[in-house]
């Protein structure tokens, strides 16, 4: 099986990835919020677009079961003692807030230990509701007792430490990360429209996985989770629809591939 490479097709059919291969998936699939990512509008018409645009209107049917086949096949893509941990965030529906706890229903096979909050500090503006500033990330295991959690390798430093109480300095994370949004000015900053941060997928990869593992990406994008995964000696996999994103990905994994020679 080769590794180290992202396929440049759907991820509804994995045939090039074998079962119980991969210790970590990661990713963030469409929201399907019917949102035209990037573009640029004035007076309700587009004016100027950055970067290749991905469809995010499907028919709700047409949407869940797309993701229930990519979800199948990351199960069985998956370890005995591996994991799978989805970003997704609210959607709004005729101003009402549509929460995204319906992701469950597709793991109920498996077993939720977190519900993250990622929460950060700039993001779109509203004035008749508080400005939304968290997205979800939903941890599943296969096995409940069974799975990979590299507390160690995560651990953040103690603001309220006392030496008479606490053995070292550093402690667990709580389930709520404060991680900026990827803006702008970002070195790792890149044309997809939905970009998410290297340092929110780097804490996942620590936490679930060990060197040399392999972490799959079923919605792949710009290809962060390549990118972070090479950084932290992974192995990666992916899939992604779009060619312009594949290259984009690559461009990114290159870079990295100079960083280190």
């Amino acid at each position: 099986m080769k590794t180290n490479i992202i396929y440049n097709t759907s991820s509804e059919n994995m045939p090039q990835i074998d079962d119980k291969s991969v210790k970590l998936v990661v990713t963030s699939p469409p929201y399907n919020i019917n949102i035209q990512y990037g573009n640029k509008t004035s007076k309700g018409q587009i004016v100027s677009s950055k970067g290749a645009k991905y469809k995010d209107n499907l028919d709700e049917d047409t949407y869940r079961s797309m993701l229930s086949l990519v979800f199948n096949e990351c199960k069985k893509k998956i370890t005995d003692d591996g994991s799978i941990w989805i970003n997704i965030k609210n959607r709004v529906d005729d101003g009402v807030i549509i929460p995204p706890f319906w992701i469950m229903d597709f793991f109920e096979d498996m077993y939720l230990k977190n519900i993250i909050i990622w929460n950060f500090d700039w993001g779109g503006s509203t004035n008749k509701r508080f400005a939304p500033r968290y997205e979800y990330v939903f941890w599943f295991v296969k096995d409940k007792k069974n799975y990979t959690f590299n507390l160690d390798d995560i651990k953040v430093p103690s603001l309220n430490y006392r030496p008479d109480r606490y053995k070292s300095q550093l402690k667990n994370p709580t389930d709520v990360w404060r991680i900026s949004m990827v803006s702008g000015n970002f070195e790792e900053r890149t044309e997809h429209p939905a970009q998410y941060p290297e340092k929110l997928i780097e804490r996942i990869i620590l936490a679930g996985t060990n060197e040399n593992d392999i972490v799959l990406d079923p919605f792949m994008g710009s290809g962060t989770t390549a990118v972070v995964a090479k950084k932290l000696n992974r192995q990666y996999l992916g899939y992604e629809t779009m060619q312009e994103y594949c290259e984009m990905a690559q461009t990114r994994l290159n870079k990295v591939g100079d960083n280190n020679d």
